[in-house]
């Protein structure tokens, strides 16, 4: 008879399969972005609609061509995610009945309660789908964040972002993936991520929490950042400030960022006075759906004509979650 033990195997191999066969790791190898689930759906040409589902998360329709897909508009984009890698799960297990999911995640949450085989097979896979072990050390890499690092609340509030999780369920990833242990993810899990967004903001206060917010250095050069169009953006760069160069924030509005705070800083987080190298500490929040590549330049005010000192790039989807109707990227082929 097959157990939950197996129901998880079989999902998490399967994941593993898929990955494997998209070249996901050879893609994302360099932790700069997340898994698109929805370009994996796409993929095995599963019709996926968005809708205001009451009670619902989501539901998976098989046909005898292929499958479709129900997804909710009523919950955030990382529920939104899980929720499709969950239904991507049905279809490539093969799972053959109609299914109404009120509830996804419980595996990663690591939760004990009874289980339905196909449904904890399709949990299984999407958990390692969206945060498979290489990609959590392929972020963590590129951030230079340690075993010791991931123990902090501040940190894995971090990588959920950059994975594209919630914050839960990036702490029973970890656990998962032998970062931490179960009783560290446990206590992580507990703690309210608003705290984390606080100490990001420090002296900044937003009119409400809800937003997330994003603490980027030279490190995220090049990075995608999937998020919510008034998600806070804090830039914390070195500035040659004792060669006259600066980093020219002009494109920010133009990129649908509004300024909150513009400052230089001692390495030790300190105001500094002119005349030597300092971190440039920007606090920006969005004000619209943006999806563009944000590149600002390090340079001599006076020099415009000269090549930049240095460059950062980062790629903006601030688009939160999807509305509905189809995906947006099908909506936007077919305009």
């Amino acid at each position: 008879m097959a157990t939950k033990r197996d129901a998880i195997l079989n999902g998490i191999g399967r994941a593993a399969e898929l990955h494997a066969e998209l070249g996901l790791k050879a893609k994302l190898g360099t932790g700069d972005r997340a898994i698109n689930v929805l370009g994996a759906l796409k993929f095995f040409n599963i019709a996926t609609l968005f809708r205001p589902l009451e009670g619902l998360l989501g539901a998976y329709v098989p046909t005898p061509r292929s499958a479709g897909v129900l997804i909710t508009t009523l919950r955030d984009h990382h529920v939104q995610r899980f929720t499709a890698a969950h239904e991507l799960g049905h279809h490539v297990l093969e799972h053959r009945t109609v299914s109404l999911d009120t509830k996804v995640g419980f595996v990663a949450r690591g939760e004990k309660e009874g289980y339905d085989y196909q449904e904890q097979e399709a949990d299984a896979f999407a958990a390692e789908f969206l945060l498979p072990k290489w990609l959590l050390a392929a972020h963590a890499r590129r951030q230079g964040w340690t075993r010791e690092h991931l123990k902090r609340a501040d940190v894995v509030y971090q990588l959920s972002l950059r994975i594209g999780a919630s914050f839960s369920s990036t702490c029973w990833a970890l656990a998962g993936a032998d970062f931490l242990s179960r009783s560290e993810a446990s206590a992580l899990a507990d703690l309210p991520p608003k705290a984390s967004k606080q100490r990001a903001l420090n002296d900044v206060t937003p009119e409400s929490w809800r937003p997330d917010v994003w603490l980027l250095s030279e490190r995220d050069r090049g990075a995608q950042l999937l998020g919510s169009p008034e998600d806070y953006l804090v830039f914390d760069l070195e500035e040659h400030d004792a060669g006259g160069y600066e980093w020219d924030v002009e494109p920010m509005p133009s990129a649908g960022l509004s300024i909150r705070k513009d400052e230089r800083r001692e390495a030790s987080g300190n105001p500094s006075a002119f005349g030597a190298n300092v971190r440039r500490h920007v606090v920006a929040q969005g004000q619209r759906l943006a999806v563009q590549r944000l590149t600002l330049e390090e340079r001599r005010p006076w020099e415009t004509a000269t090549q930049a000192l240095n460059t950062f790039e980062v790629d903006l989807a601030l688009l939160g979650k999807e509305p509905v109707g189809l995906p947006r990227r099908e909506r936007m082929l077919a305009a």
